[in-house]
C-alpha cells in the first residue's frame, strides 16, 4: 500500500485526514496493545456502513488493510516496518513535512495509549522509549524552513527516516516485553 494510492482515495471520499499523520498514530497504537482494527479508524469513517458513501466505504476498506499491513510489518522478524510518507518523487521539503506529520501522529497516538492504559510518564521517561519519543518530538517540529535543499540534506533525510523506522520497531519490542 502506498501513500499516493491512499491519498487519492482519501481525496475522493472527501475525508480530511493527513495520511502520514494517521499512519503515525495507528503505528503508535499498534505498538502498545492489541486493538480491533475498527477502533483505529477515524470517527467519520467508523460509522454504520449503510450511512457511508461508496467512496468513504472504499477508504474504510483501504485503511483497514493499511492497519492490518502495518501490524504485520511490526510483527515481521525481518523488521519490514516503514513509515507511510510522501513518495521520493516529491520535493524534499514536502517529504520532510510528511515525516514531521508522521512523527506528530505517532506522538499523539502514543499519548492516547498512555492516557488510556494509565501508564506513568516516569516509567516511559526512564526508558529508551522516552528517548525515542523525545527525538520524534524534535522531528515533528520540522518545517519547510528547516530544509535547505542542499546536497547533504537528502542523505540526512534518509538517515532520519531509518532512525524513525528502527525507533518504532524498538518501541514495539519494548512494549511487548513490558506486557509479559
Amino acid at each position: 500500500m502506498n501513500f499516493e494510492y491512499i491519498d487519492k482515495i482519501r481525496q475522493k471520499s472527501d475525508i480530511s485526514i493527513d495520511v502520514s499523520e494517521y499512519h503515525g498514530r495507528i503505528s503508535a497504537c499498534l505498538c502498545s496493545e492489541n486493538l480491533t482494527l475498527e477502533v483505529l479508524l477515524p470517527e467519520e469513517i467508523n460509522a454504520n456502513d449503510s450511512c457511508l458513501s461508496a467512496e468513504t466505504m472504499q477508504l474504510k476498506t483501504v485503511l483497514l488493510s493499511l492497519i492490518a499491513e502495518t501490524l504485520e510489518q511490526l510483527n515481521d522478524t525481518e523488521m519490514s516496518f516503514y513509515p507511510l510518507l510522501s513518495p521520493d518523487t516529491e520535493e524534499l521539503t514536502d517529504r520532510t513535512l510528511s515525516l514531521s506529520s508522521w512523527c506528530q501522529g505517532f506522538i499523539d497516538g502514543f499519548g492516547l495509549v498512555i492516557a488510556q492504559k494509565n501508564i506513568s510518564i516516569d516509567q516511559i521517561e526512564q526508558d529508551i522509549i522516552g528517548e525515542i519519543i523525545e527525538d520524534f518530538s524534535q522531528i515533528s517540529k520540522l518545517t519547510s524552513a528547516s530544509v535547505m535543499n542542499e546536497d547533504g540534506e537528502e542523505l540526512a533525510y534518509m538517515e532520519v527516516i531509518e532512525y524513525v523506522r528502527v525507533g518504532v520497531q524498538l518501541i514495539y519490542e519494548e512494549m511487548r516485553v513490558a506486557k509479559t
